[in-house]
């Protein structure tokens, strides 16, 4: 099966994230879902359930620990990946939606109040710093030059110092309503679900390089990887690949199931989340041959991949499936 790299590639979006804001506020306030911890072996033992915490929307892996955004809680819940019992539970700003690690600390993308929180995963039950944007949260990514944030309803991206903690220069337009966004190759890649194209931003000198590149229809997520950029097209049931050099495309557009909306990067493949029917695809970087692998059931939001697994969130379910070699 996949081997799974050490550490993730951050990426993570579902596009109607800003209707989606809205949408999840509602459900803050409805149905009394609760993440609840799967733990499954290879061997298709048994599963271990544990419940702590509401709504998840996201995850990202730091180490040896596993972070889920709980939007109902204003929170961020804390898993030890080896002792799933061990948990710690972070405040952070209102309806966290996206989670991100990187620069030793943990950022979240706070839809229900425009900002970002940056915690310190070394001090427990420690309170974020709160860093307002001015402009609205969808997704969040960490890179050497600080965090990104995607600004959906605003067509920018906003960057965040790492360093002083606030933002650093103007917003840069990227696109139609940008929504998942990542690094690799020297540059921010981000996507903008309602134009269906890519921008690559130059972090140097804060702006965009060449034009917008065209993927696929409704795109949702993107990653970086085996040199390539990789970017789930939930509207058409296809990943696109570019050049993670220069953008330009790289060979013609993948079918992965119905529904693509979510990626990560693991030591030898693409792992591919179908967000409608669950379905979990591996891509061969070589071959581009897909393959499923498994099934989550209910309604997967988001992948991560770190400390020897797999992770899956499910809103609609509030479940996290840890999956293993």
């Amino acid at each position: 099966m996949t081997k799974l790299a050490p550490e993730p590639v951050k990426t993570k979006t579902s596009r109607w994230v800003l209707a989606g804001a809205i949408a999840v506020l509602v459900i803050l306030l409805a149905a009394p879902a609760s993440i609840v911890l799967l733990l499954r072996d290879d061997g298709g033992g048994g599963t271990e359930a544990m419940r702590i915490a509401s709504l998840p929307t996201d995850v990202a892996v730091l180490g040896d620990t596993v972070w889920v955004a709980s939007g109902r809680e204003d929170r961020v819940v804390a898993l030890d990946a080896g002792e799933a019992e061990r948990v710690q539970r972070h405040p952070t700003g209102s309806a966290p939606l996206r989670v991100a690690a990187g620069a030793g600390s943990v950022w979240t993308a706070n839809a229900g109040d425009d900002s970002v929180t940056r915690l310190n995963p070394l001090l427990p039950g420690a309170v974020g710093r709160r860093i307002p944007i001015g402009a609205d949260a969808v997704d969040v990514a960490v890179g050497p030059d600080g965090a990104w944030v995607t600004n959906g309803q605003r067509g920018t991206v906003t960057r965040i110092d790492a360093v002083s903690n606030r933002v650093l220069g103007y917003p840069i337009r990227t696109g139609e309503f940008p929504t998942a966004l990542a690094i690799g190759g020297n540059h921010v890649w981000v996507v903008n679900s309602g134009d269906g194209t890519v921008a690559r931003v130059d972090p140097r000198e804060n702006v965009v390089t060449g034009r917008r590149l065209p993927v696929g229809r409704d795109p949702q997520d993107i990653a970086v990887g085996f040199g390539s950029v990789w970017v789930a097209n939930r509207g058409d049931g296809t990943l696109t690949r570019l050049s993670a050099t220069d953008g330009r495309p790289q060979g013609p557009s993948i079918r992965v199931g119905g529904a693509p909306g979510a990626l990560a990067i693991t030591q030898d493949a693409v792992l591919v989340l179908d967000t409608n029917s669950g379905a979990v695809l591996r891509v061969d970087p070589r071959s581009l041959a897909a393959v499923e692998i498994m099934r989550i059931p209910g309604y997967p939001a988001a992948i991560a991949v770190g400390a020897g697994a797999a992770w899956i969130v499910d809103s609609r379910s509030g479940t996290v499936t840890r999956v293993t070699d």
